[in-house]
């Protein structure tokens, strides 16, 4: 189960990343988010354990499929 917290990263990154999926970064979610972007980076993690998003250190964010489908 997810927190509500966890949801609202997923909507948020759902929102960023454009159709041709291109990715995001942490300061675009951070801004989104209005928080810091060591906090982001620290849900990224946590998101990335549970395979909802595809994630690496100083690469763009990518939602997986199952991310996606909790996303929508």
């Amino acid at each position: 189960m997810l927190t509500k917290t966890e949801e609202n990263y997923l909507k948020t990154l759902f929102l960023l990343i454009d159709d041709d999926e291109q990715g995001t970064n942490t300061n675009s979610i951070a801004e989104a988010m209005e928080t810091k972007a060591s906090s982001v980076t620290g849900m990224l993690k946590r998101l990335a354990e549970k395979k909802l998003v595809n994630y690496e250190k100083y690469k763009p964010v990518h939602l997986s499929d199952k991310g996606k489908k909790i996303a929508t």
